[in-house]
């Protein structure tokens, strides 16, 4: 069971004072993995009955199948968690559920007059005009449609309890809330709900709520499913024929003919019988109540809707895919409890948001007449991991090494020899290189063959040392090597047959 200290809870923020306990607003806690946000009800009186209610209530919750604990989420704020104190470890009250803004009005406090936002309960709808004034409260009409979804939502959620073998016990108008645009509602105290199997439950009635059974003389002590669905009738009776009398109204003849056809006539006058095995089941009452609503509305049809892909990291969009129809907005909500609302005509194949942090999708379609809500289980959010990488160069102890020091050039010159640089003119003789090729050549054209080429050799050779002589030492030096080279040539040519 889910257990929490107080001293977890942080900031806390007080809401109202009643005669067994404090309601406070939990400020910067939430549930592990369950980002609702969260009031405070901790115990001023009855403690070990509260105590025994309250851990029941949470236990029960737990065993619950999943669609179950969502629907109970939806439609009330069932306890979530005991809270328990630091040192003694005794319970002090119980974690549950915040009630939303939708679910507020402004009407005038009892003691001060002045304007204080409250719960807004069903009683309201069931109030004179002049009733609302004198408590400043502004309530546009509630039409029968809307009022009979409301009542639908209340039967639902007393018979899927009564299907765990629950009773609610103190059933009223001032034990929900209600909030228009959708019409939805909100039950409240079910701490005070109990299991069937609790021989020593003790359960409340309201005023004029009491079942024939458990009014003098009769002494029925323990509430059963049968009492919950008398006061559920009562509750649709009096909602359905507002106005003067109609908080203590309990005879079927003040439902006008023609307000409701007859098949619903005669259900609410069997579920308010003196005969409890008269009753009809919290299931049957739902069943024509939400026929009457779909033959006078209709809700989004929600086709088709799933989160593309469950995991993302962080800096990354998450997309829900949907196919919807009839719907006026889709509110997303995710991470922490944040929400968006959608334009489902500007984005009618889905949407995209970036988490930030993991949490649990839900999704809720909705138009004037109410909505559907589905839960898409759990969007996980990665962070990237940080990456380093390491190169192992080799890296130089800097200070084992030297400082630069510059050579000393100055010190490095001196007792040198001094070299002296100057310019000088070399004259070279007037000598054309087609002079010097001519005079490689016999004067003679006309050779005998075979030519003696060592005769030519010896002739070539003279006639050039004569020429090298004449050219002077700068031409020597630049054609001496290219003459021998040729002369060479010329001797081996001249060995040859």
């Amino acid at each position: 069971m889910m257990t929490v200290k107080e001293s977890e809870l942080g900031s806390l923020t007080l809401l109202s004072s009643g005669g067994f306990a404090d309601v406070f607003k939990v400020n910067d806690y939430t549930l592990p993995g369950d980002p609702t946000p969260l009031a405070y009800k901790k115990f001023t009186k009855e403690f070990q009955l509260q105590e025994q209610t309250a851990k029941q209530a949470v236990a029960f919750l737990e065993s619950l199948p999943e669609a179950d604990r969502v629907n109970l989420g939806v439609y009330s704020v069932w306890p979530r968690a005991v809270v328990i104190a630091d040192s003694t470890s005794s319970v002090t009250g119980l974690l549950m559920r915040l009630i939303p803004d939708e679910f507020f009005c402004v009407i005038n406090d009892e003691k001060t007059g002045l304007p204080t936002s409250k719960p807004r309960e069903l009683v309201w709808l069931i109030s004179s005009a002049a009733t609302r004034k004198a408590a400043g409260l502004e309530l546009a009409p509630v039409e029968r449609t809307e009022r009979l979804m409301m009542l639908a939502q209340l039967v639902y959620i007393i018979g899927r309890l009564h299907r765990h073998g629950w009773v609610f016990g103190d059933i009223s108008l001032r034990n929900a809330t209600f909030a228009l645009d959708p019409p939805k509602i909100l039950l409240v105290d079910c701490d005070g709900a109990a299991p069937l199997s609790d021989a020593n439950r003790r359960q409340a009635h309201t005023p004029y709520w009491e079942p024939p059974e458990c009014r003098p003389p009769f002494t029925q002590r323990l509430q059963d499913t049968r009492t919950d669905v008398y006061k559920l009738g009562l509750a649709t009776l009096r909602c359905l024929t507002p106005g003067k009398g109609a908080s203590t109204s309990d005879k079927i003849g003040r439902l006008p003919a023609g307000s409701i056809d007859d098949t619903g006539r005669a259900l609410i006058e069997r579920a308010i019988s003196d005969d409890p095995a008269a009753r009809p089941t919290a299931k049957e009452l739902y069943v024509y109540l939400k026929q009457a609503v779909m033959a006078r509305i209709k809700v989004p049809d929600v086709r088709h809707l799933r989160v593309l892909v469950p995991y993302v990291v962080r800096g990354q969009d998450a997309t829900v895919e949907w196919d919807i129809d009839g719907a006026s907005e889709v509110v997303i909500t995710y991470g922490n409890a944040e929400q968006l609302v959608v334009d489902p005509a500007a984005h009618p194949g889905g949407y995209s948001f970036r988490p930030n942090a993991s949490g649990r999708v839900l999704v809720e379609a909705n138009n004037k007449y109410g909505g559907v809500l589905a839960d898409l289980g759990w969007l996980m959010l990665y962070e990237v991991p940080e990456v380093r990488i390491d190169i192992n160069l080799p890296r130089p102890e800097m200070a084992q090494l030297d400082a630069y020091q510059p050579p000393n050039l100055a010190a490095t010159l001196e007792g040198r020899p001094r070299i002296a640089v100057g310019l000088s003119t070399v004259e070279i003789p007037d000598v054309r290189p087609f002079d010097f090729v001519r005079s490689l050549v016999p004067a003679d054209p006309v050779a005998v063959f075979p030519q003696d080429f060592g005769a030519s050799a010896a002739t070539a050779s003279a006639d050039v040392t004569d020429l090298i002589a004449r050219a002077g030492t700068g031409m020597a030096a630049v054609l001496r090597p290219v003459i021998r080279k040729r002369l060479k040539e010329i001797e081996r040519e001249g060995g040859r047959p």
